[in-house]
Formats: C-alpha cells, structure tokens, sequence
C-alpha cells in the first residue's frame, strides 16, 4: 500500500498548493527521516509506550469500562446520530463544492467525498455530485441509513476505480463509518424509527461484532497507510503545514515534531487495528485533530468522517453493545 502512493495525492493537497506540492516533492528528506539510528530509537520508543499502555488496559480496563456504562449505554443512540449527521454534513458540503481545497474559489466545483478529488476531472461522472448529495440529505434525515451505509461503502470503491491508487488515503476512512451504519441504523432522532423502517436490512447477530472489528481494522489500516506514505516518506509536506501554520513547538525542531506525528498516527493506527485502548486512543485523536485544525485555521469538516467515527468508538468502546433484538436471539440460542 505505501509503494503505490502517489505524491501529489496525499491529503496536505487540501491546504498546500499545487505549486508547493511540486516544489516539495523534489525537495531534500530531511536528515531526521533518514537517518536509521534515529528511525529506530523512535521505533523503540513507540513499542514501549504500546506496551505500557497495553499493560495499563489489561490492568485498569475493566475500571475504564465500568466507569463508562453510562456512555456504553447510550452508544446505539448517539453514536449512530453522530456519525450519519458529520457524514451527512460532510458529502452534502462535498457534492455542493462547499469543501474545496485550497486555492479553489468555494462552492464552484463539486467533489467527490474529499476536497481534492474534484468531480470535473471525471467527464461522464458528474451524476455522482447529486448522488451524494441524495445521500447526504437521507443521512441528515435518519431515513434508509443502512442503505445509505452501504452505499458510502460503494462510494469508496468507486472512488479508487475512478481516481487511482490516491483515493487509497480515503477509502478505509469512509468504507469504516459506511459498515458501521449498513450494522446500526440511523439511531436516536432519526425516520426509520418514526415511520418503523428501523428492522430493514438489519442484519444478523453473527456479523455484529465481526463488523465492529472490521470497522476497526480500516481505521486502523487507513491511519497506518496515511502516516507511512505522506508523513515517514514524504516529511516535507507534513513540516511545510506545520510551518505555515505556525504549530507551536515548545522548543522542539520542526522536524522532531514531525517525527513524533508520525509516530503517534502509527502506534495509533496499529492499536486500533488491534482493537485495543479504543476508547483513550479515540480521545487523543479527537484533541489532535482539533489541535490541528485550530492550528491551521481549517474547518473541522475536513474530517468529519474520522470525528464520527472517534465519537462513536469512544461511546461504543471495543465491543459495540448488543441490540435488544439480538440479544434475545443469543439467550434463546443459550436455552
């Protein structure tokens, strides 16, 4: 997957320039990044704080999850509510061209679920800005959301038979909240459970867990992919948003910083993978994206995907709670 990453489709092509791009693609790696010693120590680094922090869960966990009843709880309510509203948001915004990137005058070019990947490239395809935008608007509603999961779940195929291996940054991060909705529904406040269309293309108790894991394992695969191919071979991109941003340091070179991102994104990434420490890794990733988006002066929109689905893991956890109806299904199993 790293192999097959282009450089000017990572992601920073939302907030630098073509112009930027092209100059930093030729520009030197920075010695940090290259350097084998330091790779490694950073290495050793993140695999000991893993293990910390996998020592502390198998210890403490029990604690966090019993503290976190309340939220585990309400999870099948407000999580689903959540996801399909930032989704929603963010595939009307798209199909509107409400999220260009930069240097694109706002609302004059539709794209297709990310900023730079815009739908004028595509003669022939322009139909799927109002198929988005159909999406978008029956998300917001609460109404047919598993088929509307299940259509974000085509959404990101599409996109990487259309665009190429670039839309590889973003068909985990939207195929993810796309199954988690196809196994959930629309949730608390939404016209399935109004108008009774909530039991449609529910789907059976075995694959509710096995979803659950899966939607972890591409979030995941997804932060691991974007930290390894546009963060530890392409640092330039990541230092020069940094540097344009003007991201406080604390003192630290911009390029240790750069380091300690890419560090984190893939520790992250990997626990995730593994389905450990969700609920503290949800809420360090929500600071972080915060943190940056505030830092950069972007909307939140950018990734409003990813801040459902942190919201969600954090209310949800490891498992997701079982539903009414299957748990009855799982007793009378038992009996």
């Amino acid at each position: 997957l790293s192999l097959v990453a282009s450089t000017c489709n990572a992601h920073e092509v939302w907030i630098l320039t073509p112009a930027e791009i092209e100059a930093l693609a030729t520009a030197p790696v920075p010695t940090l990044f290259l350097s084998h010693l330091w790779l490694s120590v950073a290495a050793a680094i993140c695999v000991l704080v893993s293990a910390c922090a996998l020592r502390a869960e198998d210890r403490l966990g029990h604690r966090l999850e019993d503290a976190m009843r309340p939220l585990t709880a309400r999870a099948l309510e407000a999580g689903p509510l959540v996801l399909r509203v930032s989704l929603g948001s963010m595939l009307g915004l798209a199909a509107l061209g409400g999220l260009p990137r930069h240097g694109v005058a706002p609302w004059t070019t539709p794209t297709f679920l990310v900023p730079d990947m815009p739908l004028t490239l595509l003669p022939g395809w322009e139909f799927l800005a109002p198929a988005q935008f159909a999406v978008a608007l029956l998300l917001c509603a609460g109404l047919a959301v598993r088929a509307c999961g299940i259509a974000l779940v085509l959404f990101s195929g599409i996109g990487l038979a259309l665009f190429g291996p670039g839309f590889l940054s973003y068909t985990p991060h939207f195929a993810a909240p796309g199954l988690v909705l196809a196994l959930t529904g629309g949730g608390a406040m939404s016209l399935d459970r109004l108008i009774g269309t909530d039991h449609v293309l529910h789907p059976p108790a075995p694959v509710w867990q096995f979803g659950w894991r899966l939607a972890q394992v591409l979030i995941g695969i997804g932060f691991i992919y974007l930290a390894v191919a546009f963060k530890l071979f392409q640092p330039t991109l990541i230092i020069a948003i940094l540097e344009h941003g003007n991201m406080p340091t604390l003192g630290l070179p911009v390029t240790v910083v750069a380091l300690i991102m890419t560090g984190v994104e893939i520790t992250a990434g990997v626990l995730i993978a593994m389905g450990r420490l969700i609920r503290p890794l949800a809420a360090i990733l929500i600071g972080a994206m915060s943190l940056l988006a505030l830092v950069l002066g972007e909307t939140p929109l950018f990734h409003a995907n990813l801040y459902g689905m942190m919201i969600f893991f954090l209310l949800a956890g490891p498992r997701l709670p079982v539903p009414a109806a299957h748990g009855s299904a799982l007793r009378e199993a038992g009996a």
